[in-house]
């Protein structure tokens, strides 16, 4: 699978929370709190003006919340940046808290990953909710888990991957998938409509901040066993006022014989999740030999 190239840039925040209250869903508070913030540092308007503004093209506001035509296609675009919170799946009241917070940062937007600090510490201050301020402890890279942010000093120490250049996950005749996050799809999920949605996820993602074309695969499998939840999700956002979507947790265990290319789409799914709704940190899962 060499015919696109894709960079990915993968760290993981540790926040800490004196006392919280949080809901059973995270997604949509550290997609929508974060452009609150990130609006009020990078913004000189006291309502965004992004037609008029000559600086859109280099503004990290304009690019995640306002941008609204994809570079290939007419529909909105897939987000450079990601959180990825846990899904709790029951609300949390908690004292001493430790939450990690995985954040995924596609292509040139590496730049931006001091704004990304800078902003998650704001948002802390204000908190996710009244109730539930944090302080952010630290931030590691994914890969080398190295200390990227200690909580003053910013290192520059990140690495960052070419997702065409992973490695086919190795996997015997069965395998387990743990859907860790709420994924926008009909259940049962066979693997093989797995792999066709981290497939489309990618090519959104190649399509805006990579280049070259995804390949396509070949899955034959069967699902042995499987238990799913439905959980009903909530978003308000100025622009599309309050919206409910639904999402799927749970395992499948699969037997499954795979080409080389789904292998290498399964360990790409295992960074960049699957499906619809990325910027909500939805369609993560894991994988296991069963």
């Amino acid at each position: 699978m060499s015919g696109f190239e894709l960079r990915l840039t993968k760290l993981v925040a540790t926040l800490h929370f004196p006392k919280c209250e949080l809901p059973y869903w995270l997604g949509n508070k550290f997609r929508g709190g974060f452009g609150n913030v990130l609006f009020r540092a990078v913004c000189g308007y006291l309502q965004p003006r992004c037609s008029v503004c000559l600086s859109r093209e280099d503004c990290l506001y304009y690019e995640l919340y306002v941008r609204d035509r994809q570079k290939r296609g007419k529909s909105q675009p897939i987000r450079p940046i990601s959180f990825i919170p846990p899904f709790f799946s029951k609300k949390v009241n908690a004292k001493n808290f430790k939450l990690s917070l995985e954040i995924n940062v596609f292509g040139d937007y590496v730049r931006y990953i001091p704004h990304i600090i800078f902003g998650l510490k704001f948002l802390g201050s204000i908190g996710l909710n009244r109730t539930s301020k944090y302080e952010l402890l630290e931030v590691r890279d994914y890969f080398t888990n190295e200390l990227v942010y200690d909580g003053s000093f910013y290192s520059e120490s990140v690495k960052t991957v070419n997702l065409a250049k992973l490695s086919p996950s190795d996997l015997p005749g069965k395998i387990r998938i743990d859907y860790v996050t709420p994924i926008d799809a009909r259940t049962p999920i066979s693997l093989e409509h797995l792999i066709r949605m981290v497939r489309s996820r990618l090519i959104h993602y190649v399509n805006e901040y990579g280049k070259g074309e995804v390949p396509p695969f070949s899955v034959k499998d069967a699902i042995l066993d499987s238990a799913w939840r439905r959980h009903k999700l909530y978003n308000r956002s100025k622009r599309e006022g309050k919206r409910t979507f639904c999402g799927y947790t749970g395992y499948a265990i699969y037997e499954a014989e795979l080409d080389d290319n789904a292998r290498k789409l399964l360990s790409i799914g295992l960074l960049i999740g699957a499906g619809a709704k990325a910027s909500f940190g939805m369609g993560h899962f894991k994988l296991s030999a069963n």
